[in-house]
């Protein structure tokens, strides 16, 4: 493995691990991204070979955000301890920009077993995201300017977050102390001179150059926890004369609905040979075949939903997934199964989505009736078995909407190893396997992305948003 191997980073979700790789592409850095555990214990192949040669780091995704806190622990030691083996010697924990979790935890469980492991005798926390509205100060997190307890995420299914005040958060999860660290110089004192009685430091940020600055004081950190920009920024910082000097991927259009993006622009945009973006223009053009686009959103999040309406009105149909009808048993199950990929099958010309929380009804619904957490499994396993479907079909080009739903796909596609290709919107790059058959997938945080941003994604050439060649 080449000297300059030296971050390795460990995600709790597969979706925030695919955002910690973007950002990481962006900063000019070459990464591999890896799915599971599996892949760490057995005997890497030539291409994966080839790809660790040729990266400055290495983002290990596990799904660690919703389980016992205990099986949490053991998994991301593992994680480390492999990274280790492979030469990194700095590690960055990532979790979601809104900070899920719950009293249990699993960030401060991980981060303080991470820090043991590693003889850290502190942690810093910084979830701040500015460029997608992801802030902290005096220790609350806002999200979009308003407090995270008032921003939709009170409403996860999985981890409601009822409390902005992260010191509060964090503390019900850790055994160490938590304290904080204010928007002010006080945040480039030396990691030695923190206080010695307080383990873990909930660390604020409201804009990039904060950002920076807290790169800059934890240079020297073996450990450090956070968002994807807090990631990317540390890695500029601790990575800057060891990287592979190459340049970062290309990025998407931007989505209209994004701070800063030129709607004219966006509406534009239409690149040869992609599909058609109103539903008007709609047409079976056999010449779309081979770059049909399909949506799988598994996120109830506002944002998504906000994505899905959006689709329905401008890009193309939308099908709800029949959640409470697969719980009545298997043949039930493989029925909508069935059904979903008959449908696929008959907008393969065009872009279509499988939505299971456009409507938070339909989400309720299924909870009230089958209770939160067998819902999410039920969905997770139909749009499993979906995606599996329609792989085996031929579909080369799939967007996940949702962490979990994420994960479900990328297990059930078998996918263990990525690339990162062009960025659609902060955060959200296309993918591409790095095991044949190849498929390019945009893995999408719930919460992640403007109103457009289906329609930007499609928008991509999924055979040629890679900035370097995929190794055969």
């Amino acid at each position: 493995m080449p000297h300059s191997l030296q971050l390795g980073c460990i995600a709790d979700d597969y979706t925030g691990a695919t955002d910690l790789a973007s950002m990481l592409v962006r900063q000019g850095l070459q990464v591999v991204q890896l799915f599971g555990l599996e892949i760490l214990r057995a005997e890497f192949s030539a291409n994966l070979r080839e790809a660790l040669s040729e990266s400055d780091a290495i983002v290990v995704s596990l799904k660690t955000r919703s389980i016992p806190a205990a099986a949490a622990c053991s998994m991301s030691l593992e994680a480390l301890r492999a990274l280790q083996e492979i030469g990194c010697t700095q590690f960055f924990f990532k979790y979601c920009s809104t900070f899920d979790s719950t009293a249990e935890g699993n960030i401060g469980p991980v981060a303080e077993a991470l820090a043991s492991e590693l003889k850290q005798n502190h942690v810093w926390y910084c979830p701040a995201f500015p460029e997608n509205g992801r802030t902290v100060y005096c220790g609350h997190l806002f999200v979009g300017g308003e407090l995270l307890h008032e921003s939709g995420m009170q409403n996860h299914p999985l981890n409601p977050m009822s409390d902005s005040n992260l010191v509060r958060v964090l503390q019900a999860q850790c055994r160490g102390r938590v304290g904080r660290v204010s928007v002010s110089p006080a945040v480039n004192v030396s990691y030695s001179d923190a206080t010695e009685d307080i383990q873990n430091w909930i660390v604020d940020a409201v804009s990039e150059d904060d950002l920076k600055a807290v790169a800059s004081a934890a240079q020297q950190h073996v450990l450090l926890t956070g968002g994807s920009a807090m990631g990317a920024y540390w890695a500029s910082v601790t990575q800057g004369n060891t990287r592979h000097h190459r340049s970062p991927a290309a990025t998407a259009p931007q989505d209209s609905s994004l701070p800063g993006a030129s709607s004219q622009d966006s509406a534009t945009f239409e690149p040869p040979g992609t599909v058609a973006t109103h539903r008007s223009d709609l047409s079976q053009s056999p010449s779309l075949r081979e770059t049909c686009t399909l949506v799988l959103a598994g996120s109830c999040s506002t944002a998504t939903r906000k994505q899905i309406a959006y689709f329905e009105r401008h890009v193309g149909p939308v099908k709800e997934l029949e959640v409470l009808r697969a719980a009545q048993g298997k043949v039930e199950f493989d029925a909508v199964v069935a059904e979903v990929l008959q449908w696929c099958g008959d907008c393969q010309h065009y872009a279509a989505l499988v939505a299971s929380g456009a409507r938070m009804e339909q989400v309720r619904g299924a909870a009230d009736a089958l209770g939160a957490q067998r819902a999410a499994e039920l969905t997770e396993a139909l749009f499993a078995a979906i995606a599996k479907g329609l792989a085996e079909l031929g579909l080369r080009r799939m967007i996940v909407a949702g962490g979990e739903t994420s994960g479900a796909v990328i297990n059930a596609l078998g996918i263990d190893a990525v690339r990162i290709g062009v960025e659609i919107a902060p955060g959200v790059p296309w993918v591409h396997s790095l095991r044949e058959p190849s498929v390019a997938l945009a893995l999408k945080s719930g919460n992640f992305g403007g109103d457009a941003f289906f329609e930007t994604a499609i928008g991509c050439d999924g055979a040629a948003v890679f900035s370097r060649e995929v190794p055969r």
